[in-house]
């Protein structure tokens, strides 16, 4: 096969570009202890992007059936967000009951393992490279700028930047609460005038914090939106047709939407829908059969969830 003509080139490099700075980045995926890894997976990229590992299809590093691992099709995620300063990454269970550990991971050194006994977390925020424990299993990640800018050090400060406690390192679906209001009883009477003193249960109706804005899904048979706060978009929420999904769960299989379709979260530079290896994809709304790995949904644009509908983020 003839190699690209320069012009060929340039216009790939300007498309990769455009979209965010390039960068690299590779996921090891080990057993336990071992030196020799299950899979490998080797990515060059621009932009931020979703990388997703579980034993499920068209997973970004996908579980040999012969590792015979207790894993969800889509397990967890590695979003990478590539920035001035290097490559920001977060490590997230896709699953509220499911628990990982993390340590350090210094590009360019040995990666520490992370220990057993070390406290359970649902997901860490890392900078260049950082290693999670779960299932038996340990994920090694690191991603680099491709072209790091004048005078930066090689790496830079890999440490740990922020832990999330496990079932809170996304905002998932909760539905409305039911709660007891301390010890106050209420009399409930009955059909011959008695009564029957009963704790008193009401909806919670705590107010809420400043909502960061609204969430919508336009389809054929009308709108669908959510309020959501802005810890809420800074922690990231699912789309799709999971019950854990806070958008999308009223809809069919038939209808173009995953059960976990995509992830949306706030960035440094605004609020971002991510494709979690989803059946469809997202897609570009001037050009609907162009896949798009990421899509900025606050500006004014939006990105198309195949068949679902148009997604697009208010302030």
């Amino acid at each position: 096969m003839a190699r690209p003509g320069p012009l060929l080139r340039l216009v790939g490099s300007l498309e990769r570009r455009r979209g965010g700075r390039p960068f690299q980045l590779s996921l090891a995926l080990l057993r336990a202890g071992a030196a020799s890894p299950l899979a490998l997976s080797r990515q060059a990229a621009s932009g931020p992007r979703a990388y997703v590992l579980g034993a499920g299809e068209r997973v970004d590093l996908a579980v040999p059936s012969a590792g015979n691992a207790p894993l969800m099709p889509r397990h967890l995620a590695v979003i990478a967000v590539p920035r001035a300063d290097g490559v920001l990454l977060r490590g997230v269970s896709l699953h509220p009951e499911r628990e990982l550990q993390v340590a350090p991971a210094p590009v360019g050194r040995e990666a520490p393992v992370p220990s057993p006994d070390a406290p359970a977390a649902g997901g860490a925020v890392a900078r260049g490279a950082m290693c999670m424990l779960f299932d038996g299993l340990r994920l090694d990640v690191r991603a680099e700028l491709e072209s790091p800018p004048p005078g930066s050090e090689d790496g830079g400060d890999t440490g740990i930047l922020e832990v999330f406690p496990v079932g809170q390192q996304l905002a998932f679906f909760a539905g409305a609460g039911v709660r007891a209001v301390g010890d106050v009883v209420a009399s409930v009477a009955g059909p011959d005038g008695g009564g029957h003193a009963v704790p008193a249960l009401v909806l919670s109706q705590e107010e809420p914090p400043p909502a960061g804005g609204a969430l919508l899904l336009r389809t054929r048979l009308g709108v669908h939106r959510v309020e959501v706060t802005d810890d809420e978009l800074r922690r990231g929420l699912l789309i799709g047709r999971s019950r854990r999904c806070v958008l999308g769960r009223g809809f069919d299989e038939n209808d173009g939407l995953s059960r976990v379709h995509a992830l949306v979260i706030a960035l440094d530079d605004g609020v971002y829908a991510l494709d979690l290896a989803s059946r469809y994809g997202l897609r570009d709304v001037s050009r609907p059969s162009r896949l798009v790995p990421s899509a900025r949904l606050d500006d004014g644009v939006g990105c198309l969830v195949y068949g679902a509908g148009h997604l697009t983020f208010e302030p």
